[in-house]
């Protein structure tokens, strides 16, 4: 099965909760506000879950938000240690294991 969430979607999602509001979310990822909302109501919808719930003007993760959140964290982490092993192999920096 392929992923039907892009990791953008999920940087979107871990930017509001890390940064309290979709404004400074889209700030800190130099977006637009709507892109930042769009992409993580895209997700909501694509996974037919909700992971915030508006309580006055502030966004509030739901618990499904809470589990969502720390997947999200550990596979954003995932993907940029990844891309890190990739710059070093292009560098010509290799796994060695001597015995």
């Amino acid at each position: 099965m392929d992923p039907r969430v892009t990791l953008e979607q999920w940087q979107s999602l871990a930017a509001v909760v890390e940064h309290g509001s979709y404004a400074k979310a889209a700030e800190a990822l130099h977006k637009s506000q709507s892109s930042v909302t769009y992409a993580v109501q895209k997700l909501e919808s694509q996974l037919d879950v909700r992971a915030f719930e508006l309580k006055g003007r502030k966004a509030v993760l739901t618990q499904t938000g809470e589990l969502l959140y720390k997947r999200a964290r550990a596979l954003l982490d995932d993907a940029a240690a990844l891309e890190k092993v990739a710059k070093s192999v292009s560098a010509g920096w290799e796994a060695e294991i001597r015995i």
